[in-house]
């Protein structure tokens, strides 16, 4: 009698959630995703990337931040270095951040360099932490990391250390 009545709640419970509108059941691994009906024309979609853009790079930690993180070894480049590197980033030869934006033309992100210098000049220079608003510019950083092979700082740039620089794409 017992296992009756539990049989007999359960249907009824079962059959008070399922009383609306009958949708196919989903089978492993499928999610059901609410799709938005309504539309944003290009010029809200645009502003809508950019405040996003915006909030991705407020949130990335200034060179300081990562220095102190880094620990004693590294240092903050100069203003010389900083701007020396963000001009070579964007440099047109390489175009690393036209070839993000040919994947997502609402690419933003911030860049950390490490440029490790030694009594001769520079000697390697690479990406050390980035912050994109997409996993498009895990293109760039890549491209940025092929082209910075080539590029030489002398020691006008900085006494010999591990310098970090930030440079913004946006």
């Amino acid at each position: 009698m017992k296992l009756t009545r539990v049989a007999i709640v359960t249907l009824l419970a079962v059959a008070a959630c399922n009383s609306g509108d009958k949708k196919e059941p989903l089978s492993d691994g499928e999610v059901q995703l609410k799709i938005s009906t309504t539309a944003l024309s290009p010029d809200d979609y645009r502003k809508k990337q950019e405040a996003f853009a915006d909030s991705v790079l407020n949130t990335t930690s200034s060179s300081k931040d990562l220095v102190d993180k880094l620990g004693k070894a590294y240092a903050v480049g100069g203003t010389r270095l900083r701007d020396t590197v963000a001009m070579l980033a964007s440099e047109k030869k390489a175009d690393c951040f036209g070839v993000g934006r040919k994947i997502d033309p609402y690419l933003a992100g911030t860049v950390s360099f490490w440029v490790n210098m030694n009594r001769i000049g520079s000697d390697v220079v690479r990406v050390q932490e980035s912050k994109w608003t997409t996993p498009a510019g895990n293109t760039v950083d890549a491209c940025l990391n092929q082209a910075a092979k080539d590029w030489k700082f002398d020691t006008t740039f900085g006494a010999p250390a591990a310098y970090i620089v930030q440079v913004r794409f946006k």
